[in-house]
């Protein structure tokens, strides 16, 4: 039953990105064509079990919530001057930055329109307010690059806008659009908090230590991009590091950023990922506040097979 909702997904995003023959279309088609997991979707999905049965409002939420994401890495990769998505040219690297702009903003404003007949004002007002997280994310990310003394709870916000905040919409709103009970929504809500905190701290993670192929992008584009993430933060214990990054900037050759990488690799790894375990451990203490069903389990499933990529 899940692979054909996610099906149904897909044929919403394919149509809404199949409108007619502009530019912004085919730069939508572009994102889209690049892949990804649909871990959004999915999790709204098996969150929506928990309640009643409205497949018609779930499979729009879940459409919905993939569409703002596919937003946020096209801004992402035109704020970061990133030239790879998944091994694929970014949208701003086949066309223009305007044109990378206006489809986020096409996109946004199509993920609006698609949940805009669902009857639940609280649903709209969160949904609402999700959009908002996502875009001061996105002026976080602006804002923090090449910033050395970015605080722990300036790193911790930015992911949390950039990548927890969907994933615990994903689980929240996919509880409210079926009308499960205040307690269910409060456990899956941070379920999807905590899962998504520990997601993007193993994609940090992985960032120094992955290969070029696996990730579709440079080893070390965070901190050549200008962005100081966990593994770093911790590397930067060591006095050379923290000498090093006193002098982060995009001029930078690049023996610089190759130095710190290494030593990102020696430092930071292991303390980073005990942070995101602890995150794992919690999301995997909220599922077991659910009832024990078969979504259930496939939820615990994807915890681990999302967080134990590089333990």
């Amino acid at each position: 039953m899940l692979k054909g909702q996610i099906k149904e997904v897909e044929a919403i995003i394919n149509d809404i990105i199949s409108r007619d023959e502009s530019t912004i279309n085919a730069a939508s088609a572009h994102i889209l064509s690049s892949g990804g997991k649909r871990i959004r979707p999915y999790f709204v999905l098996l969150s929506g079990s928990f309640g009643q049965e409205r497949e018609a409002e779930l499979i729009k939420t879940a459409a919905a919530l993939e569409i703002v994401h596919m937003a946020s890495l096209v801004h992402d990769d035109y704020i970061d001057n990133s030239s790879k998505r998944r091994g694929k040219d970014a949208i701003h690297e086949v066309w223009d930055g305007q044109t990378a702009v206006r489809t986020g903003h096409y996109l946004l404003a199509s993920a609006l329109q698609l949940i805009s007949d669902i009857d639940n004002p609280d649903f709209h007002h969160y949904f609402s307010d999700i959009i908002l997280e996502v875009c001061y994310g996105e002026f976080d990310q602006l804002s923090d690059r090449y910033d050395a003394a970015v605080s722990l709870t300036d790193y911790l916000r930015r992911i949390n806008r950039k990548t927890a905040v969907l994933i615990e919409a994903s689980c929240k709103l996919g509880a409210m659009s079926t009308g499960s009970d205040a307690k269910t929504v409060f456990h899956l809500a941070r379920f999807g908090h905590f899962m998504g905190m520990s997601y993007q701290i193993i994609d940090d993670i992985l960032d120094y230590t992955s290969s070029e192929a696996v990730l579709g992008k440079p080893v070390g584009s965070d901190i050549r991009n200008g962005h100081v993430t966990l593994p770093l933060m911790y590397a930067a214990s060591d006095a050379d590091v923290r000498k090093m990054l006193s002098l982060l900037s995009p001029d930078q050759p690049d023996d610089y950023f190759n130095q710190l990488i290494e030593r990102v690799n020696i430092r930071g790894i292991e303390p980073a990922a005990a942070i995101s375990r602890k995150y794992a451990e919690k999301a995997a203490y909220h599922l077991l506040k659910l009832p024990d069903t078969d979504d259930r389990r496939q939820m615990e499933k994807l915890l681990v097979k999302m967080t134990k990529r590089i333990f």
